[in-house]
């Protein structure tokens, strides 16, 4: 309600007024109106003559019509015996309902939707942001340079600028900005920095210069200013920095115009609440490290070596290990090793010299001579030199390959690997040895980010100039160069796609991007027009790169059976679902299981397969019915033509069950529903307290560990129940447990805070599969849950479904589910175990209603209503249409070239994240909730966002609602920014609720100047480590419960006094050291830190987590995901040698585990060795069950 003010005191400005009417609506006359302070909005009209401050009129906006009258009928009413007075000065105020009784729109939203904010606050944050806009720091030299480890700052490109050079702070964006104006002061440059990004500050005085010096974590960002959009740049047009840019942006040498203003640098400083602000000295000097000689010199001898070599020293350089003059002063050591050594150990030594030198960087006692980068390589050549493989550390299951990484950035790019990955259908036609000319290339912003471009910046003509040259014309390192080949669909999800150089194979010739093309099979004879559309062609050659474990089980019948279709054939229930036999399914499993020790315990096959099978993608289930090896296909399945292709794929065996969570957009949908907030809370509460209880037993700790499915490479909660049957109920004083646990609690409470992750026991998430004997009658299912090492549970009665990502209100249904199911019955015959059998009778199948989904691979939430009643929402909503996407055709077939184009519009026209915030937000920003038209129209144009890939049809930015308001939810400010800045309301809904309460402990890293670092230790030569492990001292060990519980298990059964043959030693010790080495490899590669000095925690690797913050959590995610594959890959392959092979006994298995534990608590202050020490108490426990096992069939 508006309410027209008059005979305002000319003297009070606005902040005063409100000042005054807050202590009247704040008080007791309007507490029963609201449980906060309500919040209004106060205008003075202006002074037309502009003389006054204002004009002594204004309008004063309430949040409600009840409010409007309450405050009228206290303050405004002529009855001057009953009225409340505001006086100001000495001037009563006079109140009157305004014109306009209903107020301004946006106004009244504003602050309906918005909390009260304390006058002081806001004009304090005025004044702040007025002071930052209102002056800037002059600069008069700006220089990129190279940190030196001697502490010099490497002058490498430098303009002189004063006069036209200045850093400004900006207040809103959180950033700096380094103005940089030509000489004739046409075009004006821009280096942005987001204060985020700002590792420390150094503004000091240096000789007679006034100095400041910012040490990054990631590169700036460089734009120019033009209209209508600015343009971003990979380089400024000064000296020398195109060519320094990718290895001299991290640190930036200011030199102010006059000390005065590097005075004012620090107060502003101060006002934008800029911390880790030093004076420390830095001497400068200019060394021409990255000078071009030196960068011609290194091409020259890069391309002297193989491409594996020429890989790790390139990438030695792009990573900041190395500068370029010291990669070309050791250019003769390197080709001397590959000379003598061959490529291979060369390439491992430059590995290992790679973690080992990345720590000399790490500043210490300045008394102490400091290890050169020549004697440093030496080393990790003798270590190498002791090992007895010099291969990387693979486990025998799946199909495994060295996998080279590239990533382009808009300053530089980055090499990473090999690091084993599971390969694809292409890679495996090839001989290993030419492995390494396949590259996986991303596309990323700075920081490894998604590319997230501000309207105010022309993004799609920046991909064209960095991203399209390498698309189109190839990739160039080392001098070879690289053309792009293709991608998997969920590659390109993350921007990433794979690239080959020409090689010459002995079976297949000469062979390269078109000839690998052409050989992937007919895309034409299913479907002329495919090849028209450059999306759709794409998808179809991905499949052939998806990620697989190849098995090779002979196929006898392949029958191409009719899909189901509705009766009006609108709907296909058996969308992307086929069938196989009962003993195809068991040879398949045997295939990708032939470790000995699964081998000695063979379990029930999945049920299930997502597979890619000749031209075919899709799901198989079990049929009973069929015999022998036989698989059958429906027209659905089947893409292309490609019947070479006789190898089955497996892209994934569903052999367990997975869990269910809630998260913020099914909340959102549910709260909507009906759901109350209760519930959510009730779980959220549940979660919470059993993170924290994981500190009081490790049977708690192991329960909140596979809750939320952490320390799942190193079975962490496997081996903490088997500790816990030692009558071990807890580790006081390891620390490294403790740290571990501690990074384990705050990541579940970050999930639950920044997601709403939480767990809901006895719901499930399930692969979908069609009911191919039609049992099932319209609206049915059947689920049949068979946890790990568990009973069968079936499913029965009403049962919510829903798949992720819900965004339209009838993305959530009520099915019922049939239960145990009859005897003789299809489902009694065979059960399907864990996946949710979807009914083939009705007039729509229930996958197409949830998110539009189909049975190629979808995964289902199901929610038991019986068991958990709470969950039934109150409404429902009839399920969304999902029409299908138009596609974008050419006029012509298509070629790999307009594939290149699609890419590039997809980086930049990839829609799917931003209409889905926007869903949540405006639904949270809404009275209307999930019902808001817009919220309609964003589900609708989501559905079409997620078939972009497949269909090539961008989703034009201007179609997306636009927000309601410009502050948003307090749960969607990143970790980065604080959620009660101004540009963040505490949200009223579900998630908004639960994003409150729980407050987060700081487990951020601090940031320290090089002053501070300590060196890591590192693991030393082998010597060293069996000079310790000679002096271990076993009784001292012993004192330990721990050491001494384990070692009493194992003396049952082995003698633990030893002494142990030096074969063994050796043996274990070089397996210790190839996992410390390869471990180091993988904490480097999965940060979200381009500093020099950026690795993982040994702890975050063994749970699992990254602890640094970021300003896009799902790259945090992505990063996680590919840490835990990494290290369980290489904790299998650790596992896998310590076990031996069929010839080695379950007694030495259990020796050398036990000799790898010992080895692990004498070498615990070396990175790894206390991750190593948890690998070898799983082993240790492993080979135990072993023996018992064996004695009980001996009996």
């Amino acid at each position: 309600m508006e309410v027209f003010m008059h005979n305002i005191n000319w003297e009070y400005n606005k902040f005063q007024v409100t000042t005054e009417l807050a202590l009247l609506l704040h008080g007791p006359g309007f507490a029963d109106l609201s449980s906060t302070r309500i919040n209004f909005h106060v205008h003075l009209h202006a002074d037309r003559k502009k003389i006054r401050n204002h004009g002594g009129t204004g309008t004063l906006t309430l949040p409600t019509l009840e409010i409007g009258r309450r405050f009228l009928n206290l303050i405004g009413t002529e009855d001057r015996n009953h009225r409340i007075s505001l006086v100001l000065g000495q001037k009563v105020v006079r109140f009157q309902e305004s014109k306009r009784p209903s107020g301004r729109a946006d106004v009244v939203e504003s602050i309906t939707l918005l909390p009260y904010m304390d006058p002081w606050v806001a004009q304090e944050r005025e004044r702040r942001v007025a002071q930052l806009g209102a002056e800037d720091v002059a600069i008069r030299v700006l220089q990129f340079g190279w940190d030196c480890r001697d502490q010099v700052f490497s002058v490498e490109s430098e303009e002189h600028c004063e006069g036209h050079c200045s850093v400004g702070f900006h207040a809103e964006r959180r950033e700096l900005r380094v103005k940089l104006m030509n000489n004739l002061n046409t075009d004006t440059y821009n280096v942005v920095i987001h204060y985020s990004h700002i590792n420390s500050i150094t503004a000091h005085h240096y000789l007679s210069d006034a100095v400041i010096i910012l040490f990054l974590n990631t590169p700036p960002t460089y734009e120019r200013d033009q209209t209508p959009l600015r343009q971003r740049l990979s380089h400024l047009p000064i000296p020398d920095h195109e060519r320094v840019a990718p290895y001299a942006s991290l640190v930036i040498r200011l030199v102010c115009a006059s000390p005065h203003e590097l005075q004012k640098f620090r107060r502003l400083s101060n006002v934008a609440q800029l911390h880790n602000l030093y004076d420390y000295e830095y001497h400068i000097e200019h060394r021409y490290l990255f000078s071009v000689g030196a960068m011609e010199r290194l091409q020259t001898w890069l391309r002297r070596f193989n491409w594996a070599v020429a890989f790790q020293i390139e990438s030695l350089v792009r990573s900041m290990v190395i500068d370029v003059t010291e990669a070309v002063e050791l250019m003769p050591e390197i080709y001397r090793v590959v000379s003598s050594k061959g490529k291979t150990f060369a390439a491992s030594t430059l590995r290992k010299f790679a973690s080992h030198a990345k720590l000399l960087y790490w500043n210490v006692d300045e008394d102490i001579e400091q290890i050169s980068v020549l004697q440093c390589f030496l080393n990790a050549e003798t270590e190498n030199s002791k090992q007895a493989s010099v291969k990387l550390l693979k486990p025998s299951e799946g199909s495994l390959f060295d996998a080279f990484h590239v990533t382009i950035t808009p300053t530089t790019m980055f090499l990473e690997g090999p690091l084993p990955e599971r390969s694809n259908r292409v890679i495996r036609l090839y001989d290993p040895a030419h492995h390494e000319s396949f590259l996986r290339v991303s596309f990323m912003d700075e920081a490894r980010l998604r590319y997230r471009f501000d309207r105010e910046v022309d993004g799609p003509a920046f991909i064209r100039s960095r991203v399209g040259p390498i698309l189109l014309n190839g990739l160039t390192i080392a001098r070879r160069t690289f053309h792009f080949l293709a991608y998997s669909q969920s590659a390109l999800k993350e921007h990433a796609v794979w690239f080959v150089k020409a090689f010459r194979d002995r079976q297949r010739g000469y062979i390269d991007a078109e000839t690998i093309i052409a050989g992937l099979g007919d895309f034409k004879k299913r479907d002329e027009k495919l090849v028209y559309c450059p999306a759709r062609y794409a998808a179809r050659i991905s499949q052939a790169f998806t990620a697989t474990d190849a098995v090779s089980v002979e196929v006898e019948e392949v029958f191409n059976i009719p899909d189901i279709d509705t009766s009006d054939a609108s709907y296909q229930f058996t969308d992307g679902v086929g069938t196989l036999s009962p003993d195809l399914a068991r040879d398949i499993n045997q295939q990708l299981k032939p470790n000995k020790r699964r081998a000695r315990n063979p379990k029930a096959h999945p049920s299930a397969f997502q597979i890619r099978f000749m031209g075919s993608k899709g799901m198989v289930s079990v049929d009973h019915k069929l015999t022998g090896h036989a698989i059958c296909l429906r027209p659905s399945m089947i893409k292309f033509e490609a019947p070479d292709s006789r190898e089955i794929e497996i892209a994934r065996a569903f052999d367990r069950p997975g869990a269910y969570y809630l998260n913020r957009p099914l909340i959102m949908l549910l709260e909507g529903l009906g759901v109350p907030f209760e519930i959510f809370e009730r779980y959220q509460t549940m979660a919470v307290r059993e993170a924290q209880k994981a500190t009081q037993s490790l049977k708690q700790a192991a329960s909140m560990l596979e809750s939320f499915g952490l320390g799942t490479s190193y079975r962490i909660s496997s081996v903490l129940l088997s500790l816990e049957k030692l009558q071990i109920s807890s580790l006081p004083g390891n620390s490294f447990y403790e740290k571990m646990l501690e990074y384990a609690i705050n990541h579940v409470l970050r999930q639950l805070k920044n997601h709403a992750r939480i767990p809901i026991p006895n719901a499930w998430t399930l692969v979908g599969v069609a009911d191919v004997h039609s049992f099932l009658k319209p609206g049915e299912i059947f689920a049949c849950v068979k946890p790990m090492n568990g009973k069968a549970i079936y499913l029965e009665g009403p049962i919510l479904i829903s798949r992720s990502p819900t965004i339209h209100p009838g993305d959530v249904m009520i099915v019922h589910a049939i239960g145990r199911p009859p005897p003789n019955s299809c489902f009694a015959i065979e059960p399907l175990a864990n996946t949710v059998v979807f009914s083939v009778l009705g007039t729509r199948p229930i996958p197409s209603c949830l998110g539009g989904g189909d049975l190629d691979g979808d995964v289902y939430n199901l929610i038991p209503l019986e068991k958990l009643p709470e969950f039934r929402p109150s409404k429902s909503h009839a399920p969304a249409n999902y029409e299908p996407a138009p596609k974008k055709l050419l006029d012509r077939p298509s070629t790999m070239a307009d594939v290149a184009e699609f890419v590039m519009e997809y980086i930049n026209s990839d829609a799917v994240g931003i209409i889905a915030i926007n869903w949540l937000i405006i639904a949270d920003q809404s009275p209307r909730s999930i019902f808001d038209p817009d919220c309609i129209t964003l589900a609708n144009l989501h559905s079409s966002a997620v078939d972009y890939p497949k269909t090539g049809q961008p989703i034009s930015l201007n179609r997306i609602p636009k927000l309601k308001h410009r502050r948003k939810p307090d749960w969607n400010a990143p970790e980065t920014v604080h959620a009660n800045s101004e540009n963040y309301y505490p949200s009223g809904s579900a998630i908004g609720r639960l994003f409150r309460a729980i407050d987060l402990p700081v487990e951020q890293p601090g940031h320290r100047p090089r002053q501070g670092r300590k060196k890591q230790r590192r693991s030393g030569a082998v010597e060293g480590v069996i000079d310790r492990f000679i002096n271990f001292n076993l009784q001292e060990a012993r004192d330990d419960p721990l050491f001494d519980a384990v070692e009493d298990v194992v003396r049952d059964f082995v003698d633990t006094d030893g002494p142990w043959p030096d074969a063994e030693i050796n043996f274990v010790k070089n397996l210790l050291d190839r996992y410390t080495s390869e471990l180091q490899g993988i904490c480097a590669a999965n940060t979200l830190s381009h500093a020099r000095t950026a690795l993982l925690s040994e702890e975050e690797a063994i749970i699992g987590t990254i602890v640094q913050k970021t300003s896009q959590s799902r790259k945090r995610t992505d990063m996680m995901s590919k840490l835990r594959e990494n290290t369980d890959l290489l904790v299998r392959a650790i596992r896998e040698e310590l076990a031996g092979d069929d010839e080695v006994s379950d007694e030495k298995s259990l020796e050398r585990a036990w000799l790898a534990w010992e080895l692990s608590v004498a070498q615990d202050k070396t990175f790894g060795a206390q991750s190593f020490g948890w690998v070898a108490l799983g082993a240790i426990f492993e080979a135990v069950k072993q023996i018992e096992e064996g004695y009980l069939t001996k009996g």
